[in-house]
Parts: C-alpha cells; structure tokens; sequence
C-alpha cells in the first residue's frame, strides 16, 4: 500500500467544530470553552490532517498565550498557517459594524511592514512557536482595481511591501480579484518567493484556470505550495453555511475541484516541494470527508503507476 506523499499536507481551515464529534474529536470535553481551548491536540493525532489553518488570526494578531498553547498540543513536525491580521491587507474598512466609526475610510496600515513586523512577526518569532509556522497567507478581500494604472499601483504596492519583509519565512498571497491573475503579479511574487494561495471561492476562477495563468506567466519559484478550498464556485459563503452547518457529512461534491487538487498535488510531487491543502467545511459540507476522498485519489493514482510516482498531465 501506497501512503500519501510525505510533502502532501492536507487539513483544515480552523478546527473549532462540534459537529465533527464523534468522527474526529472523541474526549470528553467539560464545556464548549474547554473544547475550543484543548480539541487541537486530538485534531492534529487525526490520521487525514498533517496541517491546519489558524484563520482566526485573520481578525486580530493572535496573543503569545494563543500561540504557545497551540505549540504545547502539536507534535515536534506539526506544522500550521497562518492568516495575516486583516489591519495589514484591507486598503479600504468594509461597510460593516465590526470596524465602527472606521467603516468606509481608508486604512492607513494597509500593507504596512512595520505593522505586519511589530505587532505579527514578532509572536511567531517565540522559540517555541517557531517551527511550527509553515507559512503565512495575507488575504486580499475582493478590489475594485478597474483600469491597468489600479492594478499596477496595487502591484507596486505589495512589491515594496514584500522587498521589506524579512526573507526567512514562507509567505503566500490569496487575492479576490481575478484581474490580478496576469503576468505582473506572478512576477512580484517570483521576485520575493512568494507563493500564490490558489483558492477554490465563490467568485474566483476555477483551480484549474489560476493554475493556466500561472504557468502562461511563466510558473511560481516559491519553494512551497499552498491552495485553500473554500465554497463552491457561484455559491456565496452564506449560502454554504446554511446549506451545509452543522458539517457533520458531505453534502454535494464537486468533481472538477477534486480534480484540481490532484492536479495541483501532482504539480507538487513533481517540483519536490511540500504542498499545504487546506479544505473548509463550506466546500462540499464536510471537511474532514472531502480530505479523505482527495487523499484516496492521489493514493490511488500513486498505486496505478508502475513507479509508484504521479506524472502530471
């Protein structure tokens, strides 16, 4: 039997989830606080996931205690990713309650590196917590980038941002916009070793066309990998929840992103490079199962070659 690559690394966005009882989490756990508190040290002993996505800290920095218990429930190799603040990635505060008086001005944090440095960089930077950072995704809500001079500006903008970062890190960018999907940016990634985030979301190309227009740019030199796969695509994220919650199994599943995913891994095997696959409940309705049938059919491509290998296409 033919296991999973060693630099396949399947697992979830976040982890928090009671209707995952009884399949993944099997404690008895005192109360939903002590639950969310000490679940990652069952979650990360389930045999599908060798990652996980700590979204939360897309809403706020994550605390040195956060991260340190974190590091206490995980084995020596356990490896996470991270969302960046959204202080650091939003040009301009949505319409919505959370951000107060703020909501419709422009932020002047936005792609700050002395943000991102002091208030960010510097937790992860605990010995502690340290090896246990795969890699950083800074997550672009949908712009309005209208005409080329947007675009480039938005562009010129992240190339400085990254130019003064340090280089000692994995960091990945997840962007909305699907006119960015060209030429300049992947050549402002390239020039930092920057890893493009495919995701699989409502309003994005498919995995497969961002993977096209990767390559017709030239490819990706970052020494990793990284896709998430989010909602359906034409499905919004509220209309997933309430389809989907409370994720206890797969609702509908969806043929060509699995496709895709295994495309995206063979690329991965193929490069020699470790490959984060991150899969969110909103997907198909059950994330653990949509893992599962993903890492069958790598598997079972694996055994149908002589080699033992996966060619790509």
């Amino acid at each position: 039997m033919i296991e999973l690559p060693s630099n396949i690394l399947f697992g979830t966005s976040s982890w928090t989830y009671l209707g995952w009882q009884g399949i993944v989490y099997h404690n008895d756990y005192k109360d939903a606080k002590d639950f969310n508190l000490h679940c990652l040290s069952e979650y990360c002993r389930f045999p599908l996931f060798r990652t996980v996505g700590i979204d939360s800290s897309f809403y706020a920095p994550p605390t040195r205690e956060q991260l340190l218990s974190y590091a206490q429930q995980v084995p020596a190799e356990f490896q996470w990713v991270s969302k960046v603040w959204e202080e650091i990635t939003i040009p301009v505060y949505p319409k919505h309650k959370r951000f107060g008086s703020r909501a419709g001005q422009i932020n002047i944090n936005f792609l700050n590196p002395d943000i991102f440095c002091d208030k960010i960089l510097s937790v992860y930077e605990l010995a502690q917590v340290q090896p246990h950072l795969g890699a950083f995704i800074f997550e672009f809500q949908m712009m309005p980038l209208k005409t080329n001079s947007q675009i480039a500006k938005f562009i010129e903008t992240l190339d400085l941002f990254f130019s003064r970062l340090p280089q000692t890190y994995n960091y990945s960018v997840e962007i909305r916009t699907p006119c960015l999907l060209a030429k300049p940016y992947f050549e402002c990634l390239n020039r930092h070793h920057v890893a493009h985030c495919f995701n699989h979301w409502t309003y994005m190309p498919s995995l497969k066309e961002q993977m096209i227009a990767a390559a017709n740019a030239g490819g990706l030199i970052a020494d990793f990998q990284i896709a998430r796969i989010l909602t359906p695509l034409g499905k919004s994220y509220a209309q997933a929840v309430n389809d989907y919650q409370p994720y206890k199994s797969i609702k509908k599943e969806l043929p060509q992103m699995r496709e895709d995913v295994k495309t995206f891994a063979k690329r991965a095997l193929k490069r020699n490079v470790k490959a984060f696959i991150l899969v969110n409940n909103r997907s198909e309705g059950h994330a653990p199962g949509t893992i599962k049938a993903l890492r069958e059919m790598i598997i079972k491509e694996s055994e149908n070659n002589d080699q033992g290998e996966i060619n790509d296409q």
